[in-house]
């Protein structure tokens, strides 16, 4: 008994430091890839869009919901400081433009990512469970099959239309709230002093000062275990990212707790997934 006891112990151990091993591997799995994601990844965090594609980023600065959004935040803020904020981000467009010519095959950087984030590749056959395209409509909490004429129903329907004009106007606050704490960080307000008095506060120089900056109280990445989003700038190998990511993750998180609360004409039934089909 006390052998098999002493077995027993030796055999929970050893899967004990088997599962320890797998989550610092997948841990240093995430890592990586949430490093790539900020070296490769569009983002217009007033609209809180995102993507991988220079096609896709260029029809959103060029789309009425991008020019919408930056019109409200204008009518709320003076014309230069707006102004500013449009310079900012075309700049930060900018900067991830420089950082995708560093990555020698961006397509297949992109595959790696999805193929990564794909949670059913691990699954057996026995299991029936597949990956599928689907369509979420954010406005109305629905993942629709992705056929066009189900796709077609929802958008023509009275429900969808009211919705989706709701979440425009919640939308549209939210880019305010992420602007003004955008605007409020440190760093940021100094870039808009300096370009208040008429000089240019986007050059390469002031963007690795600020690099520098904003990860100077940063922790080494081997010292930390999660990565946070927007975290790794101008090639900076760390996991806090500088000051103007964080301010903007942490902006999009608060307006993001506005977003979800529940619409006119909700049944409060808030967040419960719905399909359509």
């Amino acid at each position: 008994t006390l052998f098999r006891s002493a077995t027993d112990q030796d055999e929970n151990s050893e899967k004990r430091k088997l599962q320890a091993g797998k989550k610092t591997q997948d841990r240093q799995k995430k890592r990586q890839r949430d490093r790539m994601v900020e070296r490769i990844q569009y983002v217009c965090s007033l609209c809180k869009f995102r993507t991988y594609y220079d096609d896709e980023m260029k029809s959103h600065l060029e789309s009425k919901f991008h020019s919408d959004h930056f019109n409200f935040v204008g009518t709320k803020l003076p014309k230069q400081t707006a102004d500013f904020l449009a310079e900012y981000v075309a700049n930060k467009t900018k900067k991830t433009e420089e950082r995708r010519k560093s990555v020698e095959d961006i397509n297949a950087a992109i595959q790696q990512i999805y193929k990564d984030q794909d949670l059913t590749q691990d699954l057996g056959m026995e299991h029936f469970v597949k990956k599928v395209e689907a369509a979420h409509c954010t406005a109305c909490d629905f993942f629709i099959p992705m056929q066009y004429g189900i796709l077609q129903k929802h958008l023509k329907s009275v429900e969808h239309n009211q919705n989706r004009k709701a979440m425009m106007e919640q939308s549209k606050k939210s880019s305010l709230v992420v602007a003004k704490s955008i605007l409020n960080n440190k760093m940021i307000s100094k870039k808009l002093e300096m370009y208040l008095k008429g000089e240019n506060p986007f050059t390469d120089e002031l963007d690795k000062d600020d690099a520098a900056e904003g990860t100077a109280e940063c922790e080494p990445v081997e010292n930390q275990t999660e990565v946070t989003e927007e975290s790794k700038v101008e090639g900076m190998e760390t996991d806090c990212g500088t000051g103007e990511d964080q301010i903007e993750t942490e902006a999009n998180e608060e307006s993001t707790a506005d977003d979800e609360k529940p619409l006119e004409g909700d049944d409060g039934d808030e967040g419960e997934a719905h399909a359509e089909g």
